[in-house]
């Protein structure tokens, strides 16, 4: 246990179940508001052993017996899980980590632990202490398998025990080292994995997957109750007249989807396409969502409460020796000099934390303005199958201000500079749609890029930038000129690739020699849906596949482009040009994904004969088997074995008992003979160019390939408000247009006998004349 004092400072007390019930609903906020589960889950969390964490397992077990329907992120929490990982950087970690696997179930806790695989990771005979950086290393190897182990156990809400003095070193760290404010705003209280960038299921994905699962983790559907009462109300909701029918029916009528904006925007059909000719539509793709949140509910609380909080509940804790000492990292040194030296008042504790507070608030202040810039502006097109994203910016006006000291030449400047930010935090938005690359640039290194957009805002006494082609963030901004040689909209795609860097590419394996061997092609099977696999950092691929090659998606390149449309049918020619001249013109079209095969497959897909004859085979080494001493020998011509396992065609002889083990080590030896030769195959393969088989976001693939290999994609997390915006449009029908619409939908509803009218013509007529008369 640990040898710290009974009491740091004598106003320090033990946390309270309610309190910290308290801090988990000011920090766990609804991810999906329409979550109508009632089920419970389970959370998860992350375990050291430490003073901190083990006072987090402890308050965590109290959750449910303090109130049993207590949500965390939309769900009631039922018994947590504890994971712990063993970084093996120190001697005696294994004994410790068994005393703290002891201690959580001694708390009723299930624990599971998680060993980081160094050799694996760095090499063999490296020591990982060695590393210069093996602080962001060990934090980044210790979140993935925090991430694989959350999805594992289907635990989408994974808490750890940072605490308050935490933060404090964080900032006064991002302080030190000359941070801005948006870094000095410190640990969130809840965020994504970025660790986990490429892991399905974890990073800002799985969603799609688990609403098709049989036991979704989220139930955004309706039970029976809700949808009698729904279909009651729908029900009562017809019989009412034409007033209340136009009043709710006349914003409906407003609304338009995206392909009537996109149908109806003609200025974009002329510049993209200059055809007549109609394209197919694209294939549907969805978004992912979802993945694991990380919490930090202790952010409130100082280390002296949690410790007080252990030693009253009697929770044992380990201590890290390797924490007090100064000179291993940049956070130890930190706190050493927090903790023994008297700093001055701007860098002690309560001053950096107010820091952080203001810097969050003044985050919140700039994000909800880019927010509300982002209603003004009009997104007619968003297509995530050819990743392209057509705006039309809003104008900037800088409101009046009465103030004098505002009116000044530098208030003026101060307003340009922040509504100049306000614009570039747009454009990260607009960015985060269609950019490749994981991490984007700061706001502050989009001022040029701001100045070209918006050219209201350009500073006092400079041009603003011609409007022209430009690269940010992988991104490919062009403008779409209009009157007056200006640009009305703004096209966003990906930037083309750089001769110079190295291609995306992703590889799905086929199927082993072992499963294939002896039979024809169109027997093989598959070994089911491979993974979900990260493309470009913009798409999630996954395959199933039959062949025998591995499988590459790599960019739609110049040079595959005519024998792809060579070997494809009339139809799905057509199709193809008509949807590059549409959806992708010019460059976008390769940055288009292809699935490549490095193997001609066109033999196997047309069920030519694809194993050597036995002959050949030979040449890669004899077969062997087992002598009466046990020991492998080579096998000879003249072999009872070696005949009928020749004249099966590869298929194990038909022999008795006795020659089983004699007649399974010559299939082993073939299967090792026929890797051999595939193998050779393939190095002979490699100086061929590849063999485009897919273009798998338009659906055109080479004829005879859907039995082959079948393939899903989907986009990745993009932002809601954003989505939101591409519904929108600006040329509305007219009001009188609108009413004839309701007139005419109110008509049809009365003849069909889906309404009822509250009163008939002939009734309406006496009320009249016996009002009239009652005037009279």
């Amino acid at each position: 246990m640990g040898t710290l004092p009974p009491v740091v400072h004598s106003t320090a007390r033990a946390i309270t179940p309610r309190e910290f019930l308290d801090a988990l609903h000011a920090t766990c906020n609804p991810r999906f508001p329409y979550d109508r589960g009632r089920s419970h889950k389970p959370i998860a969390l992350a375990i050291s052993g430490g003073v901190d964490s083990m006072a987090l397992a402890y308050l965590s077990t109290k959750i449910r017996a303090t109130d049993r329907w207590f949500k965390v992120a939309d769900h009631p929490v039922s018994s947590p899980i504890a994971y712990v990982v063993n970084h093996e950087l120190r001697q005696g970690m294994a004994q410790e980590i068994k005393q703290v696997v002891k201690a959580l179930r001694d708390l009723k806790i299930f624990a599971t632990v998680a060993k980081i695989n160094w050799e694996q990771i760095l090499g063999p005979g490296v020591d990982p202490n060695t590393m210069p950086n093996i602080e962001s290393l060990a934090r980044q190897q210790r979140y993935q398998k925090l991430g694989a182990l959350c999805r594992s156990f289907r635990t989408m809400s994974l808490f750890t025990a940072h605490h308050e003095d935490d933060q404090y070193e964080t900032v006064l760290m991002r302080l030190l080292s000359g941070h801005g404010y948006r870094g000095l705003r410190g640990m969130r209280p809840a965020n994504d994995i970025p660790e986990c960038y490429d892991m399905h299921g974890v990073y800002q994905s799985g969603f799609v997957d688990d609403q098709k699962s049989k036991r979704p983790f989220w139930t955004l559907y309706p039970n029976r109750t809700e949808r009698h009462k729904i279909l009651r109300a729908l029900r009562d909701d017809f019989y009412f007249d034409l007033a209340v029918f136009a009043e709710k029916a006349e914003p409906m009528m407003w609304r338009t989807d995206l392909r009537d904006a996109f149908s109806s925007d003609q200025d974009y059909d002329e510049w993209i396409a200059r055809s007549n000719k109609p394209a197919p539509t694209l294939p549907t793709m969805d978004f992912e969502d979802g993945g694991v949140m990380v919490y930090r509910p202790l952010m409130h609380f100082d280390k002296d409460r949690l410790i007080a909080t252990c030693l009253e509940n009697n929770v044992p804790w380990f201590e890290d020796h390797t924490n007090k000492d100064p000179t291993m990292t940049m956070r130890n040194a930190v706190r050493h000099m927090w903790k023994n030296h008297k700093l001055p008042e701007a860098l002690q504790k309560p001053a950096i934390l107010r820091l952080a507070e203001r810097c969050r608030k003044r985050l919140a202040f700039e994000e909800a303005a880019a927010d509300r810039l982002l209603q003004n502006a009009l997104i007619p097109h968003f297509e995530p199958s050819t990743g392209t994203l057509v705006v039309q910016l809003p104008k900037f006006r800088l409101p009046r201000v009465s103030r004098l000291s505002s009116k000044s030449p530098e208030g003026r400047q101060r307003r340009l500079d922040h509504y100049r930010y306000i614009a570039a935090l747009l454009l990260r938005k607009l960015i985060s749609m269609v950019t490749p690359e994981r991490e984007l640039n700061q706001a502050a290194q989009l001022d040029h890029l701001a100045s070209m957009l918006f050219p209201s805002l350009a500073k006092d006494g400079t041009k603003p930038p011609p409007p022209k082609p430009y690269v940010i963030c992988g991104v490919h901004f062009l403008p779409m000129m209009g009157p007056n040689n200006q640009p009305f909209r703004w096209l966003l795609t990906r930037a083309p690739y750089v001769s110079n860097v190295p291609r995306p590419c992703t590889a799905f394996y086929g199927l082993s020699v072992k499963a294939r061997w002896g039979k024809n092609p169109s027997q093989w099977k598959t070994n089911g849906w491979s993974p979900f696999k990260l493309y470009d950092g913009r798409y999630w691929i996954r395959l199933i596949s039959r062949t025998a090659s591995t499988l590459y998606v790599m960019p739609f390149e110049v040079e595959h482009q005519k024998p792809f449309k060579e070997a494809l049918d009339e139809q799905s020619r057509n199709d193809l040009a008509a949807m590059l001249k549409r959806y992708a013109p010019g460059k976008i079209r390769y940055t288009l994904p292809g699935i490549y095969s490095k193997v001609n497959l066109t033999g196997i897909m047309r069920g030519d004969v694809y194993w050597p004859e036995t002959e050949e085979l030979d040449k890669y080494g004899p077969l062997r088997k087992k002598n009466a001493e046990g020991k492998w020998v080579d096998q000879e011509e003249g072999d009872k074995g070696y005949e009928e396992y020749s004249n099966n065609g590869g298929e194990p002889p038909g022999v008795g008992e006795g020659e089983l083990l004699h007649s399974s080590a010559s299939r082993r030896a073939r299967v090792m003979q026929a890797r051999a030769w595939e193998e050779e195959m393939r190095k002979k393969s490699e100086e061929n160019p590849p063999q485009l088989l897919a273009l798998p976001t338009l659906g055109i693939q080479l004829p005879g390939l859907e039995d082959w290999l079948r393939w899903e994609v989907r986009f990745r997390k993009v932002d809601p408000d954003v989505l939101h915006t591409v519904k929108r449009r600006k040329y509305m029908p007219r009001r009188g247009k609108v009413r004839g619409q309701i007139r005419m939908s109110y008509r049809h509803m009365l003849l069909t006998g889906l309404m009822k009218p509250r009163y008939s013509r002939l009734r309406r007529c006496r009320e009249i004349s016996k009002s009239k008369s009652n005037k009279n």
